[in-house]
């Protein structure tokens, strides 16, 4: 039987055989920069709706028996053209369509070349989720002036709505996952998400192969929870709930830089 060091070994190799990108996890991508890493900003709506920073402050809590953190945000944010401001051309700006057709109103004042998260799966909104149909305008845009296209799903999405999103609108960028809806309480983060992150990467791997690329988040605390991410078959990892333990995230991070200069050598 392999040691625990002979393991973690090979998950460092699978790992580093191919240089990985670390996202900074919207919202926490808005106030945290990094050469290391790309920020995810937003999330941005049509049109403003509230204060982020109040309402992270007012609904954001540790939930000691799930062992992780639950928000009821709704996506409080200035709306999509002060999230342009402050959005950096290599940074990626998060988007959500909160009334219909609002992703084909957003597309004609985002430039094409900046890079797009679509929200697809808040559990917050208080409202039905919307039918993914108008996000085809940005999956159209993929592969071409548009460096990142990505649809952030939540831990309970369907193989039905896999298929729908990969091989009818064409999105090949996929991030699992967002919080987790929790009994009417609000949203669940941190690593109770890595069963359903893990599952879903099977999922995707086992029916498109590597024709998909994946970006796994959910619970990860050091360079172990992102070697196992990449074991399974992520290509990138993003960081979320870390982001509260500034120590993790700078080892992270500088762990991250370390790999980018034995790549360039």
């Amino acid at each position: 039987m392999d040691s625990p060091h002979c393991s973690a070994c090979s998950l460092r190799q699978t790992a580093e055989r191919n240089l990985i990108v670390i996202f900074i996890a919207a919202p926490f991508g808005n106030w945290i920069k990094h050469k290391n890493a790309i920020s995810v900003t937003g999330t941005w709506t049509l049109e403003p709706r509230g204060n982020r920073l109040w309402s992270v402050l007012r609904t954001l809590r540790y939930d000691f028996k799930q062992k992780g953190w639950m928000n009821r945000l709704q996506l409080p944010n200035p709306g999509i053209v002060q999230g342009l401001e402050q959005t950096l051309g290599n940074e990626v700006l998060s988007i959500a369509e909160v009334n219909k057709n609002d992703f084909r109103k957003l597309i004609e004042i985002i430039p094409e070349s900046q890079s797009v998260e679509l929200n697809l799966s808040c559990p917050n909104l208080g409202c039905k989720m919307l039918p993914w149909d108008s996000a085809v305008v940005f999956a159209l845009y993929m592969g071409t002036v548009m460096e990142w296209c990505i649809a952030i799903l939540f831990p309970l999405v369907t193989p039905e709505q896999l298929e729908y999103l990969i091989d009818d609108l064409g999105f090949t960028q996929l991030h699992f996952s967002n919080t987790l809806p929790w009994q009417g309480a609000g949203g669940l983060s941190g690593r109770v998400l890595r069963p359903y992150t893990l599952e879903l990467i099977r999922l995707v791997r086992e029916n498109w192969g590597d024709s998909v690329t994946i970006i796994a988040g959910g619970g990860v605390k050091n360079w172990h929870d992102i070697y196992r991410y990449l074991s399974k078959g992520a290509d990138h990892v993003s960081l979320g709930t870390v982001c509260f333990n500034p120590l993790a995230l700078r080892k992270i991070l500088r762990q991250q830089e370390g790999k980018e200069e034995n790549n360039e050598n």
